[in-house]
């Protein structure tokens, strides 16, 4: 009985202990997508909607007794309305197994494989809905051959005119732009180089153009998450510093050591916690909760670029996706031998009310 023991069996019809579960870190959050309202079906994969503007003060009065002239008329349809329009897209995606992956083999930590496969497919739908809907994607129209149906993203709306063709139509040649401005939207090198006044400008120029003090939801990127944290902390430093310049110019003398580098945080010296962290930015002109993604970059042909140091500034009143019919609808494939297959797919399309009512940032890098 001895000769039973573990060590004299050598591998002997031992079987390897492996756990029944499988280890899964990918667990990002889709923020737009979640925050997003759900419109109404579209009736077409071409919708249409209108953006409207209220007209602004008019100075100086009125002669007492006199009529009103033909030309003093206005119009305040044509003179503020414009039709904005997108494209709705398709998301599809494909699963298949084996038959004996199926039906005969037994995988740690799954019960049913299709059922795992058609699972990640959902999420691998949604999460490609999060890149596209914030990505600078251009709406497109389906040309039945090598173009499909695209939906322009955020990115593209929030500065951008004529997205794609005939998605931004005026309503005869006095309509309003509904170009966000300039001054909505930072850009820069570094992310580094965002301080409060960047923010506090950002929020002016979106009040300018809708009067209103809002709280605002930012879906923003890894690094610059962390140049809002930055704010919480000033550094001054100096390395280096010289005496003795000599009054006619000339090399400087007497290189000695540059300035202590100072930090300050707001916080209390006390604590024995140490906390660093923005989520919440309030301005003079609305409040910004940021939401950290890794969903969020620009479209070049068939090629995602991530883009970390990237953020928008949204006002989810103004932003909602018009799914048609179910979100990610499962149909089931012919099985040819092959094993079953199943086709997940959905059809959906962004609306961004009016494009005055955002903002963006566009940094290069952190």
């Amino acid at each position: 009985m001895p000769l039973l023991t573990e060590p004299n069996l050598s591998g002997r019809g031992k079987r390897e202990d492996l756990m029944d579960m499988i280890a899964l870190v990918d667990a990002k959050d889709t923020p737009f997508t979640s925050m997003a309202r759900k419109g109404s079906k579209p009736g077409n994969m071409y919708f249409r909607w209108q953006a409207d503007q209220n007209p602004g003060p008019t100075i100086g009065g009125v002669v007492d007794g006199t009529d009103v002239t033909s030309g003093s008329y206005n119009n305040f349809v044509t003179g503020y309305r414009k039709e904005l329009a997108n494209y709705a897209q398709i998301f599809r995606q494909t699963v298949r197994v084996s038959k004996l992956t199926q039906d005969i083999a037994d995988v740690a930590g799954i019960r049913d494989e299709l059922s795992d496969n058609i699972a990640k497919a959902i999420i691998a739908i949604k999460r490609s809905m999060e890149a596209t809907f914030t990505s600078n994607q251009l709406g497109q129209s389906d040309n039945g051959t090598t173009n499909a149906y695209l939906t322009a993203g955020m990115l593209s709306w929030i500065g951008g005119d004529n997205i794609g063709t005939g998605l931004n139509i005026g309503s005869g040649t006095t309509a309003p732009s509904f170009v966000t401005p300039a001054a909505s939207i930072v850009t820069g090198a570094n992310a580094s180089a965002l301080t409060d006044t960047v923010v506090q400008g950002v929020l002016k120029s979106i009040y300018d153009q809708t009067g209103k003090y809002k709280s605002f939801d930012a879906i923003v990127g890894t690094d610059l998450k962390r140049a809002f944290t930055s704010l919480l902390g000033t550094t001054a430093l100096t390395t280096t510093a010289y005496n003795g310049v000599p009054s006619g110019g000339g090399t400087a003398t007497n290189l000695v050591a540059g300035a202590t580098k100072v930090q300050t945080f707001q916080r209390d010296a006390a604590a024995d916690t140490f906390i660093q962290s923005v989520d919440v930015f309030q301005g003079d002109f609305g409040t910004v909760r940021l939401h950290p993604t890794t969903f969020l970059g620009t479209v070049s042909g068939s090629t995602y670029t991530g883009k970390s140091a990237y953020g928008l500034v949204l006002d989810m009143d103004l932003v909602e996706i018009r799914y048609g019919g179910n979100v990610a609808q499962v149909t089931a494939l012919p099985d040819n031998g092959g094993g079953p297959a199943r086709l997940i797919e959905a059809v959906a399309g962004l609306v961004v009310g009016n494009p005055l009512g955002f903002g963006k940032f566009e940094y290069t890098a952190a």
